[in-house]
C-alpha cells in the first residue's frame, strides 16, 4: 500500500476538482464535510438508463469526470470544508493491464478492485491505494506494481 502526505494541497485539489487528470478513474464514494455532511454514491442506478432511449452503461461506477462538477459545486466557497474523502477506483482496463504488467498469480476473476484514496483535512491531504482481493494468496507482485505506477502518475502530474 502506497501513502503519501501531498504537500502542496491546495495545487492538487485544483487538479482533482478542476484538471481532468483523474477524469479515467471510477469514483466509489465522496463525502464532503461542510455545515452538513454530503455523501455521494459513484454506483449507477441502472434502471435509469433504459432500452427506449437505447441507453446502457455496462459498467458500475459513474467516471469521476461525471460527478466531479457536483462535487466541486460544493466545495466551492470561501470557507475549505471539514473533511473530504474521495475513493476512485481503477477501470477494468487498468487492472488488466496491472495484473499483466505485475506477471504475478492473480487473475481479473481474483480483484474485487484497485483503489486510491484521497483524503483531506485542513492542513493534510494523504493519498493512499488499496487493493480489494477475492482471493488469499501471499503474493504481493500485484500490490507493488500498482504502487509503481500511482506514484509514476502522480508524479507525472506534479502531485508528488
Amino acid at each position: 500500500m502506497l501513502s503519501i502526505q501531498v504537500t502542496d494541497i491546495k495545487d492538487c485539489m485544483q487538479k482533482l476538482l478542476s484538471g481532468d487528470c483523474f477524469d479515467q478513474f471510477y469514483l466509489v464514494e465522496t463525502t464532503v464535510q461542510m455545515g452538513i455532511s454530503y455523501y455521494l454514491d459513484g454506483h449507477l442506478n441502472h434502471d435509469f438508463y433504459d432500452s427506449e432511449t437505447n441507453e446502457s452503461i455496462s459498467r458500475d461506477y459513474c467516471f469521476w469526470k461525471e460527478a466531479r462538477p457536483l462535487v466541486f459545486q460544493i466545495i466551492r466557497g470561501r470557507r475549505l470544508p471539514l473533511g473530504f474523502k474521495t475513493v476512485l477506483a481503477l477501470p477494468e482496463k487498468s487492472v488488466e493491464f496491472l495484473l499483466r504488467e505485475s506477471q504475478g498469480s492473480y487473475t481479473a476473476d481474483d480483484i474485487e478492485g484497485i483503489y486510491v484514496n484521497i483524503r483531506f483535512e485542513p492542513g493534510s491531504l494523504q493519498i493512499t491505494t488499496g487493493i480489494s482481493y477475492r482471493t488469499f494468496s501471499l503474493d504481493r507482485s500485484l500490490e507493488h506494481c500498482v504502487d509503481d505506477h500511482i506514484a509514476s502518475f502522480l508524479k507525472k502530474h506534479g502531485i508528488c
